[in-house]
């Protein structure tokens, strides 16, 4: 006779009669064989983290390898829905991106990434409040775990903020959370300025440099995204003015171009085997599985459509004002999309041209053509670029839109600049783009959380 047990949630199977006769036998050589009191020298309870501030390091870096998964996955995604990436493969719901069907909450890709976004959430709510514990109670051993805490929290609110429709936010291990509700996604901002304001407050401190300035990127980026927010979703709409001139975000780009101290500095999230995870990883799906690539806007495809031609010759992309291959693309190409680049591909949250964009914007919004020529030649100037003239045969729009296009190349920023300045990407079809519309709460979230949006497989209202 057979019998079965149930350990784990896997089924192992036995004979009852041989099963017996070893006990018997094995009984007699010791009453103790089978005895299951073994300690576990590597068992960290939660209360052991609660108290142990030497647990800080771990507890921050777990946050890193949560919000880098995330980070990553957001900007294949985004890049698909965008002109930046295209599909060549297999997977069908990479083409549905492509053609600009951001809202089907079935798409395996966002319906797959949206509980990695949503860990590293909720880890960002976990950690920090156990760092502040630390930090209040003077035992926390390098204030830098904190602030470095504080700018990833607030990387994976912008992040959200900036790319769904909806967002569910509970730190209930038990209950379901309801959603924050479309209309209150610009809290996404304002939580992630407050853990960007007291980040800055430890780094100064700290007088740690790097650190300041990465927050004050950030900052700058949350601010400025809130805008965006307002401009294309309250009203929901293309804006008359796409234009972004925020005082706040303004102020804070400056003094992180200060801090950062050098225009071609900027912030990346390194990825490596141990920390590429999630429901996919963008490098492997373009350089190993080859469902997507770099989109054609920006490389020559080789004669298998599957990556770009090698060197210069896969560059699509021109400058602008010299017409020559444009020598950003060139560099962002060979880091992101070719077999070279492997499938560890990393990803940029902030950097100092990203604030050289947003004040030459602000300057171009309130027709200060000298300030906007040296902000916007100051990012050319990185890129051994020559300078743009007012009165030329590029127009200010022009370069400004091109140079966000090249310097903020697959950090889950063009699908915003294509419905703030109307340019459709080039695959979505006419019944796609007509308005501004993000990711949404997924199926899986749907399923398993009633409070979410029903029925599971319907499309937010302004994706339908």
């Amino acid at each position: 006779m057979q019998h079965q047990t149930k350990i784990g949630g896997t089924r192992f199977r036995r004979s009852l009669g041989t099963a017996t006769a070893v006990l018997g036998a094995m009984a007699l050589a010791s009453c103790t064989v089978f005895s299951t009191e073994v300690k576990n020298p590597n068992a960290v309870t939660e209360d052991a983290i609660s108290t142990a501030s030497a647990a800080a390091t771990s507890l921050v870096t777990g946050l890193y390898g949560a919000v880098n998964a995330a980070g990553n996955q957001i900007t294949g995604t985004s890049g698909a829905a965008s002109d930046e990436l295209t599909w060549v493969g297999s997977r069908e719901y990479w083409n549905l991106l492509d053609v600009g069907d951001l809202g089907d909450p079935l798409n395996e890709y966002t319906d797959g990434q949206f509980p990695y976004v949503a860990q590293a959430r909720w880890m960002t709510n976990y950690v920090l409040p156990k760092l502040e514990e630390y930090d209040r109670s003077g035992s926390l051993r390098n204030r830098a775990d904190l602030a470095q805490a504080y700018f990833l929290g607030a990387t994976i609110y912008t992040l959200i903020g900036e790319n769904y429709e909806d967002f569910v936010i509970s730190s209930d291990r038990v209950n379901n959370g309801a959603p924050v509700g479309e209309a209150n996604m610009r809290t996404m901002f304002d939580s992630a300025i407050v853990y960007t304001g007291k980040g800055i407050t430890v780094a100064t401190a700290l007088n740690n440099q790097p650190l300041r300035a990465r927050l004050l990127a950030m900052q700058a980026r949350a601010k400025w995204s809130k805008a965006v927010w307002a401009t294309l979703r309250s009203p929901r709409g293309f804006p008359a003015n796409p234009y972004i001139n925020d005082a706040g975000a303004n102020a804070d780009a400056a003094a992180a171009l200060t801090a950062f101290g050098a225009n071609d500095a900027r912030y990346r999230f390194e990825t490596i085997a141990q920390n590429a995870g999630g429901w996919f990883s963008t490098g492997s799906e373009m350089n190993s599985r080859l469902e997507i690539r770099a989109g054609n806007r920006y490389i020559v495809p080789n004669a298998a459509g599957t990556r770009p031609v090698d060197g210069a010759a896969g560059i699509a992309m021109r400058d602008p004002i010299t017409g020559a291959v444009d020598p950003v693309t060139l560099k962002n190409i060979d880091e992101c999309c070719r077999l070279s680049s492997t499938v560890n591909v990393g990803w940029t949250a902030v950097s100092a041209k990203d604030m050289l964009l947003i004040l030459a914007e602000a300057a171009l919004a309130t027709n200060n053509t000298t300030e906007f020529a040296n902000r916007i030649n100051a990012v050319r100037t990185v890129d051994g670029l020559p300078a743009w003239t007012s009165g030329g045969a590029v127009s200010a729009r022009d370069i400004l839109v091109h140079e966000r296009n090249v310097s903020l190349f697959l950090q889950a920023r063009r699908l915003t600049d294509h419905y703030r300045f109307q340019i459709r990407a080039d695959r979505w079809v006419a019944t796609r783009g007509t308005r501004p519309c993000f990711f949404p709460i997924s199926y899986n979230e749907r399923q398993q959380n009633p409070l979410a949006p029903q029925p599971a497989q319907e499309r937010p209202a302004a994706c339908q």
